[in-house]
């Protein structure tokens, strides 16, 4: 596992120094829906509000995939969403061995497969009582249980809103304490339409933002979104890189249909004016500043 990581780590730097040195050619990855279905159905899933009914077969898929790594050669990095991807392992298991990279994206109330070409991001939104009240079911320790592992790269990603983020130091302590490489954070990103009661407001955002840049001082590189990316969220700096975001030109969002998806994973019906989303910050910080601290960051959560 470390001499994979190292493996990894190399690759990552070369592609890094080559766009110092060149400039990076996009687009540098794919975001794939693997299913519309899913076994939860949290309150802030901007899934569930896509409302479809149908899915690519296996074969229909690969053959997708393979098309648009043809088409796109720069491409070198994948991430298997749905619904909940390992619904359908059979695919991403196949379409890993096209791209350099990949992470899923998972809820781990599945098993990990033992696959050792991703990373795996477990989605925990808080500690037990404030999962179990936005996922409405009582398997955190399941969850906890099946993410608690050395033998594959695991980390946590939370998405912040109204109703967690008090939690966000007790998460951090008690995460400390397993397995896993690291948490990753986000802010909910509401749905276009009426006020949305789960995003956080900027005032709250901002304080929120500042707390965690703070913690990082204690619990380091465990906390991974780099300070230059947490810096890049507050409301000074989020709407001037959201109004140009780099991630319709960067990554290729695919639905489960095989139909690509615009702006980004969460489709039109997102009000980007608002965005939580790590992604676009951390590609501006990596790719527009060039910066070395995301680029450790990066690393971690993507290989």
């Amino acid at each position: 596992m470390q001499l994979l990581n190292w493996m990894n780590f190399v690759k990552l730097s070369y592609y890094f120094l080559k766009h110092i040195c060149s400039g990076l050619k996009y687009p540098i990855g794919i975001s794939v829906d693997v299913t519309h279905k899913c076994n939860m159905a949290c309150k802030h899933c901007y899934f569930i509000r896509q409302n479809y009914k149908h899915e690519l077969d296996r074969d229909e898929y690969i053959f997708l995939l393979r098309d648009l790594k043809r088409k796109y050669p720069t491409i070198l990095h994948a991430t298997w969403v749905g619904g909940e991807p390992l619904l359908r392992k059979d695919i991403i298991e196949e379409g890993m061995k096209l791209f350099h990279f990949n992470m899923v994206v998972t809820n781990g109330t599945i098993a990990l497969p033992s696959w050792k070409r991703c990373v795996f991001n477990v989605s925990v939104d808080g500690t037990k009582d404030y999962y179990k009240q936005i996922r409405g079911l009582d398997c955190y320790d399941l969850v906890k249980r099946n993410a608690d592992r050395d033998d594959i790269r695991v980390n946590i990603a939370c998405v912040l809103n109204k109703q967690n983020y008090y939690c966000v130091e007790d998460l951090l302590k008690e995460w400390k304490n397993t397995r896993v490489g690291g948490v990753i954070f986000d802010f909910y990103t509401p749905i276009n339409g009426p006020t949305d009661e789960l995003w956080l407001d900027w005032n709250e955002r901002d304080s929120l933002v500042e707390k965690i840049i703070d913690l990082k001082r204690k619990y380091g590189p465990f906390i991974l979104n780099s300070t230059p990316v947490l810096g890049l969220m507050k409301s000074e700096n989020s709407k001037r890189i959201t109004h140009n975001c780099p991630l319709p030109e960067a990554i290729i969002c695919i639905d489960a249909l095989g139909k690509r998806k615009l702006p980004c994973v969460i489709g039109d019906i997102a009000d980007c004016s608002k965005c939580g989303c790590i992604i676009p910050f951390q590609i501006h910080s990596l790719v527009q500043r060039k910066d070395l601290k995301t680029f450790f960051a990066t690393r971690r959560i993507f290989t």
